[in-house]
């Protein structure tokens, strides 16, 4: 599935084909002992984290 991280300092971290276990994504983000979390091999400050949407996926082919 493709996601789009969106951060409280305006960039977009876009994730073609992601897979995330939403049970240890909460987990991680709600440990007060962790700061960061790893999106993609992108380490990101979990505090910066707006929102982590689904977004449409886009095939090459069209009808």
């Amino acid at each position: 599935m493709n996601y789009q991280v969106k951060l409280n300092d305006g960039q977009v971290i876009n994730m073609a084909g992601a897979e995330i276990n939403v049970t240890e994504l909460t987990t991680s983000l709600n440990d007060q002992r962790l700061s960061f979390v790893n999106f993609g091999g992108a380490i990101v400050n979990k505090h910066l984290i707006m929102s982590i949407v689904p977004t449409e996926e886009h095939s090459e082919t069209q009808a």
